[in-house]
């Protein structure tokens, strides 16, 4: 619209170039998201994106883009530290074990049916043997979880997995039988979906819903 001078950016702005405004829209885009998930990671290296690119129209040309970059990732590691994303209010058994800056929590409601992990600098493995598993919440932050569902059984029918990957990297082993419907979002990060490819249709199929998101992360769908 700017082009076809349908209406004028300031001048100062009108300096940017076409796909710069187009990145900065994206990344205001993946802002709003990751504020809705609260994954920091996903809010202030987009915002350092923005300011690298409007740094001369907002005189901070002296600090970009390196000093940008390393305290939105300064930001990210403190704000991750300070603020953990816990969503919800029904973990009655947990366990924490912490040494140096690795820690591990783990928790579940009475009937297995609800049940959170999560690993931050550092490496862990979850076996889910639940019997009435209806959804699973999973994090890593700056480190590597795996998370192998072969033992866990799903009456109902239907299972929610959310993930939140930034800065790290997490492995879901799915079993064959499970129909997934992968609906993670990737903002800097990459979703290596191996499941969708490969799924043993049977009469009473259980229906699996991937949520979340990575940033700056990986993470893998894997059958077993």
């Amino acid at each position: 619209m700017w082009k076809l001078n349908l209406f004028n950016l300031p001048v100062a702005f009108a300096e940017v170039s076409v796909v710069g405004l187009v990145v900065a829209a994206i990344m205001v885009v993946a802002i709003i998201q990751n504020i809705i998930d609260l994954e920091y990671g996903g809010i202030f290296i987009p915002l350092a994106v923005i300011a690298i690119i409007f740094d001369k129209p907002l005189g901070i040309e002296a600090i970009t883009p390196w000093v940008v970059i390393i305290a939105a990732i300064l930001l990210t590691i403190a704000f991750n530290m300070i603020f953990p994303n816990k969503k919800h209010g029904w973990r009655k058994k947990q366990s924490e074990w912490s040494k140096g800056k690795f820690t591990e929590n783990s928790s579940e409601d009475e009937n297995g049916q609800y049940i959170m992990h999560s690993t931050k600098f550092g490496s862990s493995t979850k076996y889910i043997r639940s019997q009435q598993l209806a959804q699973a919440d999973l994090s890593s932050q700056f480190g590597q979880l795996s998370v192998f569902f072969d033992q866990a059984q799903v009456p109902t029918g239907n299972v929610t997995i959310n993930v939140s990957a930034s800065f790290g990297e997490m492995d879901l082993y799915i079993p064959k039988t499970w129909n997934v419907h992968n609906k993670v979002t990737s903002s800097f990060g990459d979703c290596d979906d191996r499941c969708s490819q490969f799924c043993e249709v049977t009469e009473d199929q259980v229906q699996c819903v991937i949520n979340g998101s990575v940033s700056f992360g990986e993470l893998k769908l894997i059958r077993i």
